[in-house]
């Protein structure tokens, strides 16, 4: 009779229980708050997880609605293709919809959703793991605890953990996916292989851009490997098979990616984009995030010093990496070569084009990193605010020989396998947990204020304007994000907005529009094509005189108030 790890199905659906329920832990007490409480552990995060519930919320009322126009979102109306303004994370909507549509509860679904990233990429992780050991002429008994260490690392690491606001950057786990149907394809080339390569590969980009790049340079890089180690030996089926794939994929992602390259050529945003504004620093290596229990506290220094971008790899992952490296180099085993210079290539890359030090833009070298060079070959590169999240190539590598550390070492103690194993877990989880998460209670559903429930009522082809609406900077608009998480109550076209990118016109009306109610203002909002005002009294320094300049314009008309929020209309 085969033991319970011998019967693949059953232990991998006892891995994917036990990642979920080491979530639960992680992210205590997310998964007791999932139908209120909004991650909040500073005001940046809270605004961009309401953000991110709105990317969630439009397209899952958009799919089902009008998906042949996903991209016209209801934000800074009457701008089209809003909804490429930022990422899109199609894979994270996808997932959100059915929530969404059940419970009624767009909070509850997206907390759902970044709750489920973390089992799934630490499962997507232990795959991979055991693709590796069985294929790199590695025993493979008892391989199966080390790959779920593979995947409590790629998961928990501190880079994840520090990016919880940016739900697309936990959406990672089509990463190890993408790369072991790669090394399958290679090995037997055929349209099952070459599918699930494209399929995970667009699913990955389709996560986020920043990915997209990422993984396309692990592949080329695998691929590069590969041909060396086979002596650029290929087979026919490689090629036609090759050419598939890529087909599959081309058709999967460059659809969704033209709003994007219509919205550069109009606009050529990236072209205010600086990759050394979020490069890594060496410090960033030391740093955890401030809300991690263990080493927050100690390592505030080098947050400080690292622009607020925590990637400290830990301790205990670092120290069984080198294991695994150094047995793989003792046995002569040419695993290591992919793995090692992909952690390479995520570390140095992460630093950008240029070293700095500390919060200065001042460069510590008097010649360029391999970014600056890298970036004249791959344009793309120099759009990207954070290099950093380059790092997310090392945290997988260095899971994988992680792995191999743990069960060289365990190896050595045969009866003591299991627990040896389970200790350098629970020694990695220390280091990484960041419980108890800080999270703020949301208003949802009928405790949402009843003036959006009066919109909802009314054609929704009328636009609103959410007042006031702010300073014409990128950092104040960021403390009005919830307007949009109120649109998905109303679903109107929304005046306001708030993405990755804002455009030039839109700060020109919030520059026009911050004396109202004065009559100046009132024209700038008509002419634009605002119907609705949802007027916050609460955001008015001197409300009281803001409601007698209001009752007198006449080209207002008084709705009706909701507490704080006053409804009024614009007379046609």
């Amino acid at each position: 009779m085969k033991s319970f790890w011998h019967r693949p199905y059953l232990a991998h659906l006892l891995a994917l229980a036990c990642f979920c329920l080491l979530t639960v832990g992680m992210t205590f007490p997310l998964a007791f708050r999932l139908n209120d409480g909004l991650l909040a552990t500073d005001s940046n995060a809270l605004n961009d997880s309401y953000f991110s519930i709105w990317i969630f919320g439009w397209q899952a009322h958009q799919l089902i609605a009008d998906p042949l126009n996903l991209f016209q979102a209801n934000i800074f109306y009457p701008f089209p293709n809003t909804l490429a303004f930022s990422e899109i994370i199609l894979p994270g909507a996808l997932l959100y919809l059915p929530f969404a549509y059940v419970s009624g509860n767009p909070l509850f679904a997206y907390n759902v959703v970044l709750f489920l990233t973390f089992p799934l990429n630490a499962f997507a992780m232990y795959l991979y793991a055991l693709d590796w050991f069985a294929h790199s002429n590695l025993e493979t008994r008892h391989s199966k605890l080390p790959a779920l260490l593979a995947g409590l690392i790629f998961a928990f690491c501190t880079y994840k953990i520090g990016e919880l606001r940016h739900i697309q950057l936990l959406m990672s786990m089509f990463m190890p996916l993408t790369l072991m149907y790669v090394a399958r394809f290679l090995r037997a080339p055929n349209f099952h292989n070459g599918f699930l390569t494209a399929l995970f590969f667009a699913l990955n980009a389709l996560s986020s851009l920043y990915y997209m790049l990422f993984l396309a340079f692990a592949v080329a890089l695998y691929l590069g490997v590969d041909l060396v180690q086979r002596r650029f030996r290929l087979t026919r089926a490689h090629f036609v098979y090759g050419i598939v794939s890529l087909g599959i994929a081309s058709i999967l992602i460059i659809p969704l990616l033209l709003p994007f390259f219509r919205l550069e050529r109009e606009f050529n945003f990236s072209a205010e984009r600086d990759p050394r504004f979020y490069s890594a620093r060496p410090a960033s290596y030391l740093a955890t995030p401030r809300s991690q229990w263990l080493y927050g506290e100690l390592t505030r220094p080098f947050r400080v010093a690292s622009k607020g971008q925590p990637i400290f790899p830990g301790i205990v992952a670092v120290a069984l990496a080198l294991v695994g490296l150094g047995a793989l180099l003792v046995k002569k085993n040419r695993a290591w070569i992919f793995l090692l210079l992909l952690a390479l290539m995520g570390f140095v890359l992460s630093f950008g084009p240029d070293l700095l030090l500390g919060r200065t833009g001042e460069a510590l070298l008097h010649f360029p990193l391999p970014y600056f060079a890298l970036a004249k070959l791959v344009p793309p590169l120099n759009s990207l605010n954070a290099p950093s999240r380059f790092v997310v190539l090392t945290m997988l590598a260095l899971s994988l020989f992680a792995a191999y550390g743990a069960r060289t070492i365990a190896q050595r103690a045969p009866r003591w396998h299991t627990p040896l194993v389970c200790l350098f877990a629970g020694l990695i989880l220390l280091e990484y947990i960041p419980a108890p998460l800080q999270l703020e209670t949301i208003a949802v559903d009928t405790h949402v204020s009843p003036a959006y429930r009066f919109l909802a009522q009314e054609p929704r082809d009328q636009a609103v304007v959410e007042l006031p609406m702010g300073e014409p900077t990128f950092v104040d608009q960021d403390k009005y994000v919830v307007y949009l998480y109120n649109s998905l109550y109303h679903l109107h076209p929304l005046v306001n907005g708030y993405s990755t990118f804002i455009p030039p016109d839109y700060y020109a009306l919030v520059r026009d529009v911050k004396p109202f109610p004065k009559n100046q203002a009132l024209r700038r909002l008509r002419k634009w094509g605002a119907v609705w005002l949802v007027i916050h009294a609460d955001r008015y320094e001197n409300a009281d005189k803001v409601r007698k300049k209001l009752d007198k314009q006449k080209k207002l008309e008084h709705v009706q108030d909701f507490g704080e929020i006053w409804l009024y209309r614009v007379r046609p």
